[in-house]
């Protein structure tokens, strides 16, 4: 049986610009976070995807499972087990995630001499965030996210704490409503990969951002009341992806206790860190 970790996902910069072939062009750091999904792979006479958690339509799994059977003429039936603990539609790319997990654990199970890279092309044919999960190391992703470029130094351990609404939101439908307002960010952007490099807080709370921001915040009552009321206890939200999910660094003890006291019953929370 071979076991493989998918790892959830922050945005610390999220640039969306124009479109190229249909796709949005993207300038993003992502960083994997420690909210993991569990996948388990077992050579089996037919092809079996299993999910254990939150419920799964259309599973991305099932269709990364046959695509890779084609590309490598693979015969052999596959049982996917999913332990799901990544919410649904919450930014966190957690089927992305999966979709990356399938391809590492079926290379291992087949035993298949194939490279990152060959992973990560096969994986942007599925979807752009899967090619960042290959490696799953704090990256810059550019083109329409499918092109990754890890970090060349050691990203620090961030506290995090994941505040997340039980309404979901549409990936597809947030970016249709997105309009580029062609203002560069590159400043931005440096300014929080230097952040990374010396650990400083400060710097990132200062420059993180997410221009699908307000579309998320417009597009849904519920986390624009959570949004504000973070704020108005004091705290530094951001969002992260297209949303839901929002998250706060380095949060103290005393802050997890006072957030959890004026948060809204069945609100998702998950103390996590930078992995």
């Amino acid at each position: 049986m071979i076991k493989v970790r998918a790892y959830a996902k922050i945005n610390l910069a999220l640039e969306v610009m124009n479109q190229v072939n249909g796709y949005h062009q993207v300038n993003n750091i992502m960083l994997p976070i420690s909210v993991f999904d569990e996948l388990t792979f077992e050579k089996a006479k037919k092809d079996e995807v299993i999910v254990y958690g939150n419920y799964i339509k259309d599973n991305i799994v099932e269709l990364t499972l046959k695509k890779f059977k084609e590309k490598y003429c693979i015969t052999n039936g596959v049982s996917i087990h999913i332990t799901k603990r990544i919410p649904l539609s919450s930014g966190l790319a957690g089927g992305s995630s999966d979709a990356a997990a399938c391809i590492v654990g079926l290379k291992e199970l087949f035993a298949l001499a194939i490279t990152d890279e060959e992973m990560e092309n096969f994986a942007a044919t599925i979807g752009s965030d899967v090619p960042f999960f290959i490696q799953s190391k704090a990256a810059l992703c550019t083109g329409h996210g499918e092109k990754v470029a890890p970090f060349d130094f050691e990203i620090p351990r961030i506290d995090l704490l994941i505040i997340k609404t039980q309404v979901g939101l549409s990936t597809k439908e947030i970016y249709k409503k997105y309009q580029y307002k062609n203002e560069s960010k590159q400043d931005k952007i440096n300014n929080i990969i230097d952040g990374l490099k010396e650990n400083d807080i400060d710097k990132l709370n200062n420059n993180i951002f997410n221009d699908l921001e307000e579309v998320s915040l417009n597009s849904s009552k519920e986390l624009n009341d959570l949004y504000l009321l973070l704020k108005k206890n004091g705290y530094k939200p951001f969002i992260s992806g297209s949303g839901p999910s929002l998250f706060i660094l380095n949060p103290s003890a005393l802050d997890i206790q006072k957030i959890k006291e004026f948060l809204p019953e069945n609100t998702y929370l998950a103390l996590c860190h930078t992995k």
